[in-house]
């Protein structure tokens, strides 16, 4: 009986784990709908490619019913238990509610990685963030992933205006978070657009990448990260732009803060070896170039 009940919850865990593709979480975490237990979904996406086909049902065999074009907002409504892998990026089926020119409602099911993970719209703009793939890398002794993704600018008629891929190593970092940040006084910038990808255990790396929009094209700026172990270590990083305190014209900042945990002489006393670096970036209107990186301190910190 014992055996019987471990095979049946081993069958449940397994189809528990293959029904989930591992990077839907991109997409449905940053909006708290990854753990649903009945796959209920409803929250709203846009369509982050060119172009894609809805079918009746959740397959490249289901019967073509439309095709929707970037900049399409929908709602999707649940998950499917069906995945798929394409461009190396492993996501789930979804159905799909969307709005017809004529307005008539339709349903249908969509593969997820054809969805940007989100956006933001703002003065008739939308900035989209598209995990267009994942490339598979060859280290010396294992394969690691790099994921390539599209930050893409359209206007009111979902027209790109311009676009920028990256390519990062964040296959631990699967929660992902957007914001628009204002000009924060940089010369040539009319909008920050910034991305992050963070992780839900110590020792996973948050990424911050900043995408400046000039309202002609996109700029890339320096990017931060942050990572630490409770206890163990810490790294910080903060910029600080021209609008800020502390900030200057034509000039960005970035605070690089980093402990580690020491042995103290009183077991009762948690003590930190930190250093404090301060990087200092010129901005033309174009691009970042960095000029100086000055150690503000080094000492040891009481917790």
């Amino acid at each position: 009986m014992k055996k019987y009940t471990f095979l049946l919850f081993f069958f449940w865990l397994s189809v528990s784990v293959f029904a989930q593709g591992q990077d839907s979480y991109l997409w449905l975490s940053g909006k708290n709908a990854g753990y649903s237990e009945t796959n209920q979904i409803n929250v709203e996406g846009i369509i982050g490619v060119k172009n894609c086909y809805v079918r009746d049902m959740p397959s490249t065999a289901g019967k073509l019913i439309d095709s929707l074009q970037l900049g399409k907002k929908i709602t999707v409504l649940s998950k499917t238990e069906k995945t798929q892998k394409l461009k190396g990026i492993d996501m789930n089926w979804v159905e799909i509610q969307y709005q017809l020119p004529n307005r008539d409602i339709r349903k249908g099911y969509l593969w997820l990685g054809f969805l940007a993970l989100d956006y933001k719209e703002t003065n008739g703009l939308k900035f989209l963030t598209v995990l267009e793939r994942i490339n598979a890398k060859k280290e010396e002794d294992y394969v690691s992933q790099e994921h390539v993704i599209a930050v893409k600018v359209l206007d009111e008629n979902n027209l790109v205006l311009d676009s920028k891929e990256i390519k990062k190593p964040i296959s631990e970092s699967y929660y992902y978070q957007q914001s628009l940040l204002g000009n924060q006084g940089l010369k040539n910038i009319q909008e920050l657009y910034r991305i992050s990808f963070s992780g839900e255990a110590c020792g996973i790396p948050t990424y911050f990448f900043y995408f400046g929009w000039t309202g002609k094209k996109l700029l890339l700026l320096p990017e931060k990260m942050k990572v630490g172990d409770a206890g163990v270590y810490y790294h910080s990083e903060n910029f600080i732009f021209p609008k800020e305190p502390g900030g200057k014209p034509d000039y960005i900042y970035k605070i690089i803060e980093e402990a580690e945990a020491i042995d103290s002489e009183n077991n009762e006393d948690y003590m930190m070896r930190e250093k404090v670096w301060k990087e200092t970036y010129s901005w033309d209107g174009e691009k970042a170039s960095l000029l100086k990186k000055v150690q503000l301190k080094e000492g040891i910190i009481k917790q």
